[in-house]
């Protein structure tokens, strides 16, 4: 989940072609993707046939129950994702750059056809995605290079289950498979931040939903869920005070060096008290044993890619759509044929 897990990404090697993308990345990326599309195997033969082992069956079988329940009850798009399974030797899938100004919140963004621009880039080599992750650097540029579970092709390839995701628990692994059908089900070129947090939301509210239906609300699974959830909300909040400190310094009329310079103080300073305060702010056991980020304006712009706005839309989901999350898909659909999905959200809970 965002803070601890690996973020979900909804950008795919496959679709990174034109003039903008050198070929030889194209090839690479794309000869990765197919090995392991085509290497997969059909979920419902393997959970039939007896030469399955009983952890992987009990996984397939889950997969399945998510899946019909994201299809059933929340309406997100209905496809072949999720129902293969491949065995892989990694523990997550691609490594993907972001970058960021050192001392401002500018994003630097890829082009890439179809989609638009997009703020990350994805290898699944670790070593592409240090090259690329030099070269912005030396540009004078913060840099994050992260591990990524899974990324949706938006339908142009059945995207598999993966042996790593064995070792999820259920809530992680209802808000993946939800996360990534939602990118399947709506993607809006132009529209980054709001896809990513529309994605986040419904992967876990729907993750939620899916827990209290099959498990009750007062299910251990189910109350660990909200412990997770109550976690990863505190620990973007303390991000968002961070971010907020280092950008009045940065909109100061400050040198660069000394902006540089407070960025240090500032960041010290908070990594200090994250790890003088974790013991009482957090509830689960993964929080309480993580050390301070090593944090950086590309580290706090992918929060706010993934988090920002996340209270707008689950706002708009419980004042407009009454909790439905197949009416907000909906309504989210009908605002991207009309432009800005997030301005036409906030008119309507003025409205409302």
């Amino acid at each position: 989940m965002i803070g601890i897990r690996a973020f979900c990404a909804a950008a795919t090697a496959l679709l990174i072609c034109g003039c903008a993308t050198p070929l030889g990345y194209l090839a690479k990326q794309g000869r990765y993707l197919l090995r392991y599309s085509t290497g997969a195997r059909n979920a419902e033969s393997l959970i039939a046939s007896p030469t399955t082992d009983a952890e992987t069956r009990a996984f397939l079988l889950q997969a399945r129950e998510i899946r019909r329940f994201a299809f059933g009850r929340i309406g997100l798009l209905e496809n072949g994702n999720f129902s293969r399974y491949r065995e892989v030797d990694r523990e997550y899938l691609v490594s993907v750059v972001s970058a960021c100004d050192a001392v401002s919140f500018d994003g630097y963004t890829w082009r890439y056809p179809f989609l638009g621009r997009l703020p990350y880039r994805g290898f699944y080599e670790r070593a592409d995605a240090e090259k690329e992750a030099a070269r912005l650097k030396a540009e004078g540029r913060d840099v994050i290079v992260r591990p990524v579970d899974s990324f949706s092709t938006l339908g142009f390839t059945r995207d598999p289950l993966y042996s790593f995701m064995k070792k999820y628990s259920p809530f992680e692994l209802a808000s993946l498979v939800m996360h990534e059908q939602t990118h399947a089900t709506l993607f809006v070129k132009g529209q980054a931040q709001f896809n990513e947090e529309l994605a986040t939301f419904v992967g876990e509210a729907g993750a939620l939903a899916w827990l209290r239906d099959t498990q009750g609300v007062d299910s251990p699974a189910c109350r660990a869920a909200l412990d997770e959830i109550a976690d990863s909300e505190t620990f973007v909040s303390l991000l968002r005070e961070l971010a907020g400190a280092l950008d009045r310094e940065y909109r100061a009329p400050l040198s660069r060096e000394e902006k540089l310079a407070r960025k240090g103080e500032i960041i010290a300073a908070f990594r200090r008290s994250f790890e003088s305060g974790k013991g009482e702010r957090f509830r689960t056991e993964a929080y309480r044993a993580m050390d301070a980020p090593h944090v950086n304006n590309a580290y706090l712009s992918l929060y706010s890619l993934y988090s920002d706005d996340v209270p707008l839309i689950r706002s708009y989901c419980e004042k407009v759509c009454g909790g439905d999350l197949r009416r907000l898909l909906a309504d989210a659909k009908a605002f991207a044929r009309r432009g800005d999905v997030k301005a036409q959200m906030r008119r309507a809970l003025e409205g409302s």
